[in-house]
């Protein structure tokens, strides 16, 4: 799952702390794999509390932790 930057301006400013250029491409907002002997999930949704009432994303989100807890998809 990714987010295609061109539907958005990936660059920001935030002074003298960082500016940001965007990652291209690739931009990854959710994956997983398997991690040093275990199995990883990472989800950059569900920030508002809304999220977790749509369906989506509940589903993506029960996958990712059925995948990391038992290693089937």
């Amino acid at each position: 799952m990714g987010v295609d930057e061109s539907s958005y301006n990936p660059k920001a400013d935030w002074g003298a702390r960082a500016k940001g250029v965007g990652m291209g491409k690739l931009h990854p907002v959710s994956w997983y794999h398997n991690y040093d002997g275990g199995r990883a999930f990472y989800t950059a949704l569900g920030h508002l509390p809304s999220n977790f009432s749509e369906p989506a994303f509940l589903n993506q989100l029960y996958a990712g932790i059925f995948w990391a807890a038992t290693g089937r998809k």
